[in-house]
């Protein structure tokens, strides 16, 4: 005789067992979703606050610009740093170079430079170092060397690199600078005949800065096309002095980033971006925040549906979370 005491399964106990199951699932799987974005702003923000300290430490450890840009319309982050792509000490007259790349003096003669010896230049003495190398479309460049001017009144092409960057020395000391249509200049500040200078002309692909014995010009913001493959001349055209240390860099976009697609930039205060979707976090040759280029202090978020986080670069250029 059969066991009646044994039952099965009914339909009605199956289906309900399964919606449990399915809302079970459900809720899980919105609380998993939820997890992750928030995950994915704080591995976002995390990285970003990486970029900028290192741009920061960068900027104090090489006494040099660096910046850092927040691209709103691709949903990234990177680093524009320089890089040394020549070095000259002008020690001889064939001007040996580190990187395997020497210069080729024209007209000039070595002479006691600021260390050791350097190269006395006149009229149209030009020291030539050869074609300017292209890693990126949108690369930036730094020239830097010290020079001693002369008595001479005239104007005077301290630097060049083909028809597009100048760098000039003016008749009344004030110094003048141009990466195609970007001018700036020293202004009322007027450099000594017969006292060494230290100059930097430095141009990130987003603005440009003339930085004379460690202190920064007002900087001039915009893009420029210029042609990278053009040959780098120091001289040349009215200028009688002293060049010693002549470096070349490139500033080289660096460690991009993108964004989970989740995530996006916001910013407090009512700023908005420019045109072209480029927030440039400047810092300066001293790991300061540019007031030039971004407001002190700047603040911005990591944002996603889930979660947001804020973070503040301060005047000093340390970051507040």
């Amino acid at each position: 005789m059969a066991d009646r005491s044994r039952r099965g399964v009914t339909l009605l106990e199956l289906l309900t067992v399964l919606v449990i199951f399915s809302l079970l699932l459900g809720i899980t799987a919105a609380f998993m979703q939820g997890a992750n974005r928030d995950l994915g702003v704080a591995a976002a923000a995390n990285h970003a606050v990486g970029v900028l300290r290192v741009a920061h430490q960068q900027s104090r450890s090489s006494t040099a610009p660096s910046w850092v840009v927040l691209d709103t319309k691709q949903n990234r982050i990177y680093m524009l740093l320089k890089e040394t792509v020549g070095e000259w000490h002008l020690e001889d007259m064939v001007t040996t170079g580190a990187f395997g790349k020497d210069g080729r003096v024209t007209g000039g003669h070595n002479v006691p430079g600021r260390v050791g010896k350097g190269i006395q230049l006149s009229g149209s003495s030009t020291i030539a170092f050869g074609e300017v190398p292209f890693y990126a479309p949108d690369q930036g460049v730094s020239i830097e060397f010290w020079f001693l001017r002369r008595s001479g009144r005239g104007r005077g092409v301290l630097a060049s690199i083909g028809n597009d960057i100048e760098v000039s020395s003016e008749p009344d000391g004030h110094i003048e600078a141009k990466v195609g249509t970007l001018r700036t200049s020293s202004g009322q500040i007027r450099l000594p005949n017969d006292a060494w200078c230290y100059l930097q002309l430095v141009y990130s692909g987003r603005e440009l800065k003339l930085i004379l014995n460690r202190r920064e010009m007002p900087a001039v913001s915009g893009k420029v096309p210029w042609v990278p493959g053009t040959s780098f001349a120091v001289g040349g055209s009215g200028f009688t002095g002293i060049v010693d240390e002549v470096k070349l860099g490139l500033i080289i976009p660096r460690d991009e980033y993108l964004l989970p697609p989740e995530c996006s930039f916001a910013f407090a205060g009512g700023f908005k971006p420019p045109d072209s979707g480029e927030v440039v976090i400047a810092f300066d040759a001293e790991g300061r925040l540019d007031p030039s280029v971004s407001p002190q202090p700047f603040t911005f978020s990591v944002k996603s549906p889930a979660d947001s986080k804020e973070i503040t670069v301060g005047p000093g250029g340390t970051l507040q979370r």
